[in-house]
């Protein structure tokens, strides 16, 4: 990179600082249609370029939604960004058995501490929703294409019970990169109406408000899939220590 090209990329990230912090500040709140590029550029002192790369920066952070033609408007970030930006890490990570067993380990944590917040704070409506799932989850026993889905839905009940939408971001962005560990879970001869009762002994212990036992319940259901998914990879992928999470 040339002195001139890393002039231009300091200025127009010294921009996006500039608006941000203006957003942050509540000087332009969200719904606030930002000045136009023309006026950009002369409240900045710069050239077309340095303010579009400024207002693309910002719409990658989800600060700000531009489209094309019309002035850039704040935005309320949507807590799935924060998942977003760490999914090609991720998906490297999974490549390699011992990044499996972080984010397995990741998971699991942040699992078992959503069965104790939803024991704890859990809203009415939120544990009737994990109820509802555990419904479904239960008629599809027999169904080996829709049971996957319901399992899969039951935990989310939990996280979404917890009220916390950074909560639920995370959750679904863990689910999303160890997508295929249920599916191998049952290769390994995980059964449907084993997984059911884990999920029965999660689902009793929220509703009693006994965070303690969903803790322990919740954990023992993940070192289960965790215990399952590693019988079914290659031997040379084994250690002792795979049905702990």
């Amino acid at each position: 990179m040339n002195d001139e090209s890393a002039r231009s990329r300091r200025r127009y990230e010294e921009i996006a600082e500039h608006i941000e912090l203006r957003v942050l500040s509540g000087e332009w709140p969200t719904g606030t249609r930002l000045p136009s590029e023309r006026d950009l550029m002369e409240l900045f002192g710069v050239g077309r370029s340095a303010v579009r790369e400024a207002l693309f920066a910002l719409k990658k952070r989800g600060l700000l939604n531009v489209d094309g033609g019309a002035r850039a408007r704040v935005i309320s970030p949507d807590p799935k960004l924060l998942a977003s930006e760490v999914g090609p890490i991720a998906r490297h990570m999974l490549t390699r058995p011992e990044g499996v067993r972080n984010f397995q380990h990741a998971r699991a944590l942040l699992e078992v501490g959503l069965a104790r917040e939803a024991a704890l704070r859990g809203t009415q409506e939120g544990l009737s929703g994990i109820s509802a799932a555990l419904e479904a989850n239960r008629e599809a026993i027999e169904d080996p294409a829709q049971f996957p889905e319901t399992d899969l839905a039951f935990h989310l009940a939990i996280a979404e019970a917890c009220a916390n939408p950074l909560f639920t971001a995370l959750h679904n962005a863990m689910l999303e990169w160890l997508a295929d560990q249920r599916l191998v879970s049952r290769r390994a001869g995980a059964q449907a109406k084993t997984v059911f009762a884990e999920h029965k002994q999660v689902h009793d212990a929220i509703l009693a408000r006994d965070a303690a036992a969903a803790q322990a319940a919740m954990e023992s259901h993940l070192a289960n899939v965790v215990r399952n998914y590693w019988r079914a990879q290659a031997p040379a992928f084994a250690t002792e220590g795979d049905d702990e999470i």
